[in-house]
């Protein structure tokens, strides 16, 4: 089949930038789903790269040289809109990934199907857009599973926080001293800023709140291989995440794939990217109304890293779950069978 996704964000990347300066969660899931669906069929990105060409047999485009009268098997605008209501495709879809995807409206009467990446998300776009829940494909979001096969081992008492800065990294540094005095050789690294996706890296004032704070690591923007590292060698992920506007977690499920699990809000998606109690732990509350929750949070990675047995069992657990049921390989195999359904 011919496949084209569309993508007409400002951020200029392309398939050759996730080994080398690094990308963001949604640049890097479309990379490994188009490089597993080029394994069996013709696929092409039309984005902003400004360095046009063939990587790992995708062909990347710059989005304005797209034509309308180009025929496609499969067309997919990916976190935008149709560039044409007129796109010539057997089969039309909308792939969202952000919460409360505006872009869907314009779109809804020209596509055949809306993926979506979590059952919180699906919910979420239903109930805003007042969707059929028919005109739905529920995805999710993948783990290589061969960066994550070799294991490394574990730092004593070591957490990571390796998700976008906004998105409760502010709590962190009141549940990291509460942690330090009942585990006193506890260390935290701490992961990405904004340049990830083209800006400017904008984390001067999160470091500031670290300022001073022994064991505390904050690396910001690195590499992928050294991030796969700091989540191999990291005994739990922590994301006191204060917003409904997790999607999915694609940090989350990586970490678990590392054998590393993930102590977390209960809010948006992370109620099924995290099994509670299973792969990790999640507190059913807030700090805008609930006073105990930076020691209830505290509790809840004391309470594993003081006991061995029960965070083995759950690192075990959440490796065996990301590897078999959220490798890219089985995501994209299932999504070629609906795909071809719909072409129909």
């Amino acid at each position: 089949m011919k496949i084209a996704f569309y993508y007409d964000s400002s951020f200029d990347w392309n398939d050759n930038d996730l080994e080398t300066k690094g990308v963001g969660g949604s640049q890097l899931a479309l990379i490994r789903i188009t490089r597993e669906l080029a394994k069996r069929h013709e696929v092409t990105v039309f984005n902003s790269t400004s360095r046009e060409g063939v990587y790992n047999k995708v062909t990347y485009r710059h989005y304005s040289s797209w034509k309308l009268d180009e025929y496609w098997d499969v067309f997919i605008s990916f976190r935008c809109s149709l560039p044409h209501k007129d796109v010539q495709a057997l089969c039309k879809i909308h792939w969202c990934i952000d919460p409360g995807d505006n872009t869907v409206e314009k779109d809804l009467h020209y596509i055949d199907k809306i993926i979506t990446i979590s059952p919180f998300h699906t919910k979420l776009m239903g109930n805003i857009f007042h969707i059929d829940r028919n005109k739905f494909y529920e995805a999710r979001l993948g783990v290589e599973t061969e960066e994550y096969q070799q294991m490394m081992p574990k730092t004593k008492n070591q957490l990571i926080f390796c998700s976008a800065p906004e998105r409760g990294l502010q709590h962190v540094p009141l549940i990291y001293s509460l942690i330090k005095k009942q585990v006193p050789d506890v260390t935290l690294v701490i992961t990405m800023d904004y340049s990830l996706w083209g800006f400017e890296p904008g984390i001067e004032k999160y470091r500031e709140m670290f300022k001073g704070m022994e064991g505390v690591r904050y690396l910001g923007k690195i590499s992928r291989q050294q991030l796969i590292e700091e989540q191999k060698t990291s005994m739990l992920h922590i994301y006191p995440c204060d917003g409904p506007y997790e999607m999915f977690c694609l940090a989350s499920m990586e970490c678990q794939a590392a054998g590393t699990p993930t102590v977390a809000t209960g809010q948006g998606a992370l109620v099924t990217t995290v099994q509670d109690g299973e792969t990790g732990r999640l507190i059913y509350s807030l700090p805008d109304y609930d006073q105990n929750f930076y020691q209830s949070f505290a509790d809840a990675v004391i309470d594993l890293l003081i006991n061995p047995i029960v965070l083995q069992k759950m690192s075990m657990k959440a490796r065996e779950r990301a590897l078999s049921q959220y490798s890219y390989e089985n995501l994209v195999k299932e999504l070629e069978r609906k795909i071809k359904e719909w072409c129909k």
